[in-house]
């Protein structure tokens, strides 16, 4: 179903689609669609925290701030952008990357939009490739930030540790608390340690750092936890491992952003994955955040995906 709303000052419409799983049962998927029906779609996938919410309304942030929205290069008064939230517990044992990707699709049908660009960052991204891979008539072109085919292995081997945190937290009866913890380890791999040490070796004492890493990490963990169930956290998470997109299926045109001081996508796991892509370009930026450049280095950002229009 689909119905209108008034949430930005863009036309804005929420939809509610299901979609057969592949390898059986039947899954439903919230989207969401902003800008004119008539200017060029764009299905744009964010990383494991992102959501629907892509551009700021009433009810929050979205979660690309100066990237989607007025004056970024996702301006919804040029272009629809369509969103989706990921498919998470409710697709037992866990969803695999093909669940996430048939959900973005179910979601570009509900809205009526057969040919769409794709832009993903982190586990955004390899969703991008795999539905580019898997769909290759119906995109136009791929931009993938801070994103590879496959999972490093020590991304791996860190996400395995928070998973251990939240199953041990969920046996002592204290789930959320696991989250926060694996959250506070988790922001620990999305920056870069040059970050931390400009920020938290000595801060300014009027700082919003000034009480040092560990309020920060506690805060963010906190944050996280407010809209995450563990059941949720595993399930992406584990979401995120499976992933293995045949991108060698890609015939649209791929840009890779890759920035280098990330720990979780390296950029040489960038080029690896661009090696094996026909039409393709891999671009790279410097930044103390690390993993989180996609959302943090907005100028850097705005200038890769406006040279893809």
């Amino acid at each position: 179903m689909s119905r209108t709303s008034t949430l930005t000052r863009w036309p804005t419409r929420e939809l509610v689609c299901g979609f057969d799983r592949p390898g059986g049962g039947w899954l439903e998927v919230k989207g969401r669609v902003v800008g004119p029906s008539e200017a060029p779609a764009s299905l744009v996938i964010g990383g494991v925290s992102a959501g629907r919410r892509l551009v700021a309304d009433e009810a929050g942030q979205g979660w690309w701030p100066g990237v989607a929205g007025a004056g970024g290069a996702l301006d919804p008064s040029r272009r629809q952008l369509i969103s989706f939230d990921f498919i998470g517990e409710e697709a037992a044992p866990f969803p695999s990357l093909a669940d996430q990707a048939a959900a973005g699709l179910a979601v570009c049908d509900a809205a009526g939009v057969d040919r769409f660009s794709l832009i993903g960052a982190s586990f955004g991204g390899v969703i991008a490739l795999d539905i580019a891979a898997r769909a290759p008539e119906r995109v136009r072109r791929v931009a993938a930030l801070c994103a590879a085919a496959r999972p490093n292995p020590m991304a791996t081997a860190w996400r395995s540790v928070q998973r251990n945190i939240v199953e041990f937290a969920r046996q002592a009866g204290r789930g959320p608390a696991g989250v926060k913890i694996a959250r506070q380890l988790a922001m620990t791999t999305y920056r870069s340690g040059e970050e931390f040490d400009h920020r938290f070796t000595a801060p300014d004492p009027d700082s919003r750092d000034a009480s040092g890493v560990e309020a920060y990490l506690a805060a963010a963990g906190e944050r996280y936890a407010k809209f995450t169930p563990p059941e949720r956290f595993l399930a992406l998470s584990r979401s995120m491992d499976s992933a293995d997109p045949r991108v060698e299926a890609i015939t649209a045109p791929v840009r890779f952003l890759a920035v280098t001081s990330d720990q979780l996508v390296p950029p040489r796991d960038i080029h690896r994955a661009a090696a094996r892509i026909k039409e393709v370009e891999v671009a790279e930026i410097e930044s103390l955040y690390g993993h989180d450049g996609f959302l943090k280095e907005v100028e850097a950002v705005n200038a890769f995906l406006k040279a893809d229009r």
